[in-house]
């Protein structure tokens, strides 16, 4: 979701984050992320915990969709993680979905994308150029076309609809699921299509960063967020508990929040539809900050995991990303916590994230294929080798809608 990094080769890694992540937070619910340190025995139970979900329904239509976004999540990315958390590969519940592919990432103009062309591919199911939200170029040269999303035709088709991000919410991302505009840095007319949708009646649960951003950008039409969003007929704050009292609320912030909470309140809401909803979750995991990123990757598992336990089994459940990152594991022993390694490695003299021999980090996207892993009705389709318009294309056959 942010834009290109460079690098920066003289940043020294934090000895600290990888401790933070053991210690990150526990799964309401009792579904808690084990230390590093684990006995046999704990292996063998951490092992049950992350046994996939059963594919229910593998034939019939789903009644709901969640679409976890792993922002920069790619294939290093989660199995350091993974190991960091669990001292053990594969340890993840992203890494026990039964229907997995590998996605290719590449722009319509370059082999690395960025993340707003990565995900108009993966939303709207067209390769575009970076910086470009959910459009493509226009024919000899005329003007940029806005694409349809999925979740604006989930909307068109009656059902309810959320987006939630630990990002700004008018970032490229979240941008790409009700926006349309040819720079991911617009964000007055990001905001506007926010209230005034080219298509459907935009989406009804969307919860963000970018509280500050908001009041600027409505204060340039003489208005504020409050007064817009609530002739929009939405209820507005920065509190996630509030989706649970309307059908309709937009969460801006500018500070982190629960993730687990906030996605479980945005279901209940959204699940009041009897004709079902659409719901994209995004977690950024740029690891440029290997603490947060790392520890992101740890809460979209813990939510993935929670989520698909308590769903119900007409739920088809997707987890992508956009793009994958430079993020390395050139080594560690078996035996010890690879997070007290890192940390020794990160005290060295002259230690920097970039030269860090255990657990590196260059500053910037890659072009990797990406892991696309689901369960659910529809999830079989998730499978082999395909470009990342495929991901919609897979979500329009699972929900049987014609494509305009």
């Amino acid at each position: 979701m942010t834009t290109m990094r460079t690098r920066r080769p003289g940043r020294r890694a934090s000895p600290g984050w990888a401790t933070c992540l053991i210690a990150a937070s526990v799964l309401a619910g009792g579904s808690g992320m084990a230390t590093a340190r684990g006995t046999s025995a704990r292996h063998a139970a951490r092992t049950a915990s992350v046994t996939a979900p059963v594919t229910a329904n593998a034939g019939s239509r789903p009644r709901n969709v969640i679409i976890f976004l792993g922002d920069a999540g790619g294939l290093p990315t989660l199995g350091a993680a993974a190991i960091l958390a669990h001292d053990r590969p594969q340890s993840l519940f992203i890494q026990s979905m039964p229907h997995v592919g590998l996605s290719d990432t590449s722009s319509r103009n370059r082999w690395v994308t960025d993340s707003a062309a990565g995900m108009t591919a993966i939303i709207a199911g067209h390769k575009t150029d970076n910086g470009v939200v959910s459009m493509i170029p226009g024919t000899a040269g005329g003007a940029p076309v806005p694409v349809k999303s999925f979740i604006e035709y989930a909307g068109q088709h009656g059902l309810s609809t959320g987006v939630v991000t630990n990002m700004p919410i008018w970032d490229a991302t979240p941008a790409a699921c009700f926006a349309h505009v040819p720079s991911r840095k617009d964000k007055d007319a990001i905001f506007a299509q926010m209230l005034a949708p080219r298509f459907g009646k935009g989406v009804d649960i969307l919860i963000g960063k970018g509280r500050k951003d908001a009041d600027a950008s409505f204060a340039k039409g003489g208005t504020t967020p409050e007064r817009a969003f609530a002739a929009a007929g939405y209820r507005y704050g920065d509190d996630p508990a509030l989706v649970r009292q309307a059908a309709r609320a937009a969460v801006l912030r500018d500070t982190d929040f629960a993730p687990l909470p906030a996605v479980e309140a945005t279901i209940g809401q959204l699940a009041r539809n009897p004709r079902g909803y659409v719901l994209m979750v995004e977690w950024d995991m740029h690891t440029d900050d290997p603490q947060a990123g790392l520890r992101h990757v740890v809460e979209m598992d813990d939510m993935i995991r929670r989520v698909a336990a308590v769903a119900g089994k007409d739920t088809l459940i997707l987890f992508t990303a956009d793009h994958s990152f430079g993020l390395r594991m050139g080594g560690g022993s078996r035996g010890t916590p690879l997070a007290t390694q890192f940390a020794a490695a990160a005290a060295a003299p002259g230690a920097t994230i970039v030269n860090n021999p255990v657990i590196g980090v260059e500053d910037g996207h890659t072009g990797d294929d990406v892991i696309a892993a689901a369960t659910g009705p529809g999830a079989a389709q998730v499978h082999g080798f395909f470009p990342n318009t495929h991901i919609f294309d897979m979500l329009m056959t699972a929900t049987g809608w014609p494509r305009d």
